[in-house]
């Protein structure tokens, strides 16, 4: 099973229910102290039972819900990718569908609830659309088989057999859907750490990820996490996934167990002879198949040159092994396996040189493709960052006493830049226009035509710095171009001019487009800018009447517009541009057959500022 999402409930930083979606690779950003650790340790305290990397105790409840009287945090996890069919009572096949154990997306969400009350209490539940007509039915997972046998004979209930609680709770469920027209289904939580749901878990945690987490703080204990996990992990996964081995364990733990046996029938005669009284006794030997054999393995390590453990060694040594690690993971993972591996590494860069960063990235996002693995990072490093996929960030923030999480957007872009220091590997986008009036004109239309918006927000990129427009007055247009001012500066960029009658400009554009650095150039398809505008708008706006005109594209509209108004011409500019300009819609500009042309005006320079980022 993979990881669809974390849920976090006072916990820690997190203050009421805070939803964090995972991908295959998922990146956690933010400064220091946001909570991006946090949730790496949420998930090992949820998937190790508190036996992992991280303990747990009552201060992990978030101060402010314990200042509420609050004593207690809660960690959920929504899982993807699960067995269709699984076996989770005797050995009848089923499913969590047929068992109304999904929630409303059909995926498996699991609860547990952390309360410190004298010592530590842990309640396991799933929180799953199920069928509620009345208590029995809505307990009918926790019902014992006598139980349900009982209900059966009862309500005189069709059952193919009565000696396995699958097909039991399937007749029931069949009996109540014909008696009451239907089943009612709600979304309810069904504790399954506890009477007959216990095995159900028992059943369930078979399938769960094993989980590895990979801190960043050294501490040089003998048993150091991050030296000790990658060899735990290899042996846990060898005896998960290793059908010979499990074949031939299984065979040792039974051979070993009728022995026991022996002795211990042996010594129950005895006690018989000796106490003269009937008391019942006899062994308590778990199932082989619940024996832990990584525990035979958990002082498994390295040691280096005169048998110096490797957690007494430097940082970088150490890291240098764990990205050997994951190199090594990369080039023989296997496919085949059914289930699956979640590595979760907190500052994945550290002590590394940076040629090394790009080598692990690599690795994990190459595991991150297979099928069978899961990685998250965290991460504030701005040189490593700009490695990141940007699809797999997630941006950690703390406000007003509490945390969010949110995917990577244009907003999320300038606060990095603006919280991180993440400055562009390119200097940034210069959009160079011929006057004021024409940057006017293309940020109101950004900003008032949400599809071009969607595209890219001008201001959220003008506000961080990474986009800025250039005016460059006609009269020095060719002198600027000629000598490439921006040249050696860091900067790419993109250059729109009117066509007007005479492509004057066409020369100066070309010379752009030829420079090797990604900047990019174009004439305008219409005469200028102001021909992008309407007439029935101008009209309306401006409540002029312009009359006939039959080659809008090619009329000097702000000079038809100055006559009318009895203004100058600049001054019609900044009319158009500005007031009737915020009017505009995608409507308007498919009705001037403008629609494709300024669109891809706005995807280039999405795409320059791509580069930038």
């Amino acid at each position: 099973m993979k990881i669809a999402k974390v849920i976090l409930e006072d916990f820690r930083a997190f203050k009421g229910k805070v939803v964090i979606p995972l991908d295959d690779f998922t990146a956690f950003i933010g400064k220091n102290d946001q909570g991006k650790s946090s949730i790496l340790e949420a998930i090992d305290i949820f998937l190790n039972d508190g036996k992992g990397v991280v303990k747990t105790n009552h201060e992990d409840i978030n101060v402010h819900a314990r200042a509420e009287g609050k004593n207690s945090f809660k960690i959920g996890i929504v899982f993807k990718n699960f067995p269709q069919e699984l076996i989770i009572d005797e050995r009848y096949p089923t499913n969590l569908k047929n068992e109304f154990l999904l929630n409303e997306d059909e995926l498996l969400e699991v609860w547990k609830t952390f309360t410190f009350s004298g010592r530590l209490k842990v309640v396991t539940t799933i929180a799953c659309i199920h069928p509620v007509n009345d208590n029995f039915l809505k307990d009918l997972l926790r019902k014992k088989r006598r139980e349900l046998q009982q209900f059966v004979n009862d309500n005189s209930i069709l059952c193919s057999n009565r000696n396995i609680n699958a097909i039991l709770r399937e007749s029931i469920r069949k009996f109540y859907k014909q008696k009451d027209g239907n089943l009612k289904l709600e979304k309810i939580e069904i504790q399954v750490d506890a009477e007959d749901a216990k095995a159900i878990w028992e059943k369930l945690k078979n399938y769960l990820p094993i989980y590895g987490l990979f801190h960043s703080d050294r501490k040089n204990l003998d048993q150091d996490a991050e030296i000790q996990d990658p060899l735990k992990i290899a042996v846990e996964r060898i005896f998960k996934d290793d059908e010979e081995i499990k074949e031939q364990l299984l065979k040792i733990a039974e051979k070993v167990e009728n022995q026991i046996k022996s002795i211990a029938e042996s010594t129950i005669q005895q006690f018989k002879k000796l106490a003269k009284q009937e008391t019942k006794i006899e062994p308590d030997i778990p199932s082989a198949v619940d024996l832990k054999w990584k525990d035979v393995y958990k002082g498994i390590g390295f040691k280096t040159d005169d048998g110096v453990p490797l957690n007494k060694r430097g940082s970088g040594f150490r890291r240098l092994v764990l990205l050997s690690f994951f190199i090594s993971e990369k080039e023989k993972r296997k496919e085949e396996s059914t289930f699956h591996v979640i590595y979760a590494i907190e500052e994945p860069e550290t002590s590394l040189h940076p040629d090394l960063q790009r080598i692990l990235l690599d690795s994990l996002l190459g595991l991150a493709n297979s099928d069978i693995y899961q990685v998250l990072i965290t991460t504030h490093s701005p040189s490593f960052i700009r490695l990141l996929p940007t699809d797999s960030i997630k941006y950690i923030e703390k406000e007003n006493n509490s945390v969010s999480v949110a995917i990577f957007d244009e907003n999320i872009l300038s606060k990095i830049i603006q919280n991180l220091g993440i400055m562009p590997t390119i200097g940034k986008v210069i959009w160079c226009v011929e006057g004021e009036t024409d940057e006017k004109f293309l940020i109101n239309i950004n900003q008032n035509i949400p599809e071009l918006k969607e595209i890219i927000d001008l201001s959220v990129y003008i506000n961080s710095g990474v986009l800025a427009f250039n005016i460059m007055g006609g009269s020095q247009l060719k002198n600027h171009i000629d000598r490439h001012i921006f040249r050696n500066t860091n900067a790419i960029e993109f250059h729109l001019y009117d066509r007007d009658e005479d492509e004057k400009y066409k020369n100066e554009i070309e010379k752009v487009k030829q420079r090797k650095d990604g900047s990019n150039g174009l004439l305008t398809k219409k005469r200028e800018i102001e021909n992008y505008i309407p007439q029935k708008l101008i009209e309306t706006e401006l409540n002029i009447i312009l009359g006939n005109i039959s080659d809008w594209d090619n009329a000097d509209i702000p000079k038809l517009v100055a006559n009318k108004k009895g203004i100058k011409e600049k001054d019609a500019k900044k009319l158009l541009c500005g007031k009737v300009a915020q009017k505009i819609t995608k409507s308007h500009l498919e009705e001037l057959n403008a629609w494709e042309e300024i669109k891809n005006w706005f995807e280039i320079v999405k795409g320059m500022c791509n580069k930038v980022i």
